[in-house]
């Protein structure tokens, strides 16, 4: 097995990414930390976000190899929602709250079991370079119509990100009420109802020869006009090429449209976090598949 990880900072400086690494157990995971709506820096300086992806980043690493992935983000949600308490954080403010999305899978000899909830994404690469997406962008029917009326924006003639993103202010403001609810998305935030968004599953590994965990700082951006692109856009350029070189290419693209007009999207450069796992080929099996030996 080769892991490949890297997690580097996005405009503001401040990474509020986390990923983990864990070989003994075979546990990884990328935590996508999320700040609140209304300013806030604990004791020591550090955002919501930053505290959020820590807490949730530490809870996982102390996990042993038979943990169930949801019950251990579920666990991970209440210690935030204890901090949050510590820090006297009012709970029933939503724009209050700290958050956290992430993924995490944990392989055995036979299987790949995984969870996630937010924006962070899990792909899935076979032997015949197929790729199969286990998680779904949970916040893109929200942020399809920020990205619209960004659009329309540039039409219209505004030229810098300054002025697109007061545009859509409120509906980036909107989505985040959205949280943990009917017809919004999930995020580990402290509330009870976040194990209703996990989404989790368990897939063999037959002919899988790598698996990618994102935040979705590392997704290739669509060109003004292009529409929506397929994960193929991401995905095999990090196969091809490596995950720092992809990322070294998609740091230039950033850097060359500042203001977020050729390439539509809401920060200059978001935090950027990946685990690339290859898997050896013919890798003997530890257990049977779930069937009963006679």
């Amino acid at each position: 097995m080769n892991v490949e990880a890297l997690s580097i900072p996005g405009y503001s400086g401040n990474n509020e990414d986390r990923f983990l690494i864990n070989t003994a157990q075979q546990i990884f995971a990328v935590i996508d930390g999320v700040s609140s709506l209304v300013p806030f820096v604990t004791r020591t300086g550090q955002s919501g976000g930053v505290m959020a992806a820590r807490i949730v980043h530490d809870h996982l690493a102390a996990v042993g190899k038979d943990a169930d992935l949801p019950s251990v983000l579920l666990a991970a949600n209440e210690r935030l929602r204890d901090y949050m308490i510590s820090e006297e954080i009012d709970l029933s403010q939503k724009e209050a709250l700290w958050g956290a999305a992430a993924a995490v899978v944990k392989l055995d000899g036979t299987h790949l079991h995984y969870a996630q909830t937010g924006d962070c994404m899990i792909f899935a690469v076979y032997a015949d370079d197929s790729i199969r997406v286990l998680t779904h962008l949970q916040v893109n029917h929200l942020e399809a119509a920020a990205m619209e009326k960004w659009e329309e924006g540039i039409r219209q003639g505004l030229s810098t990100r300054a002025e697109l993103i007061e545009s859509v202010r409120d509906i980036l403001v909107h989505n985040r009420y959205q949280a943990n609810t009917p017809g919004g998305y999930g995020v580990l935030n402290g509330e009870p109802l976040s194990g209703d968004f996990l989404e989790y599953g368990r897939i063999n590994r037959i002919g899988l020869k790598a698996v990618l965990l994102l935040t979705d700082g590392l997704f290739w951006p669509a060109a003004r006009g292009e529409g929506s692109i397929g994960w193929e856009k991401t995905v095999c350029p990090i196969l091809e090429k490596g995950l720092q070189a992809y990322t070294d290419e998609l740091v230039q693209l950033e850097k060359s449209d500042p203001e977020c007009i050729a390439y539509p999207r809401f920060k200059p450069a978001d935090d950027k976090t990946g685990v690339v796992i290859c898997l050896p080929e013919n890798e003997p099996a530890t257990e049977p598949y779930g069937l009963p030996r006679l």
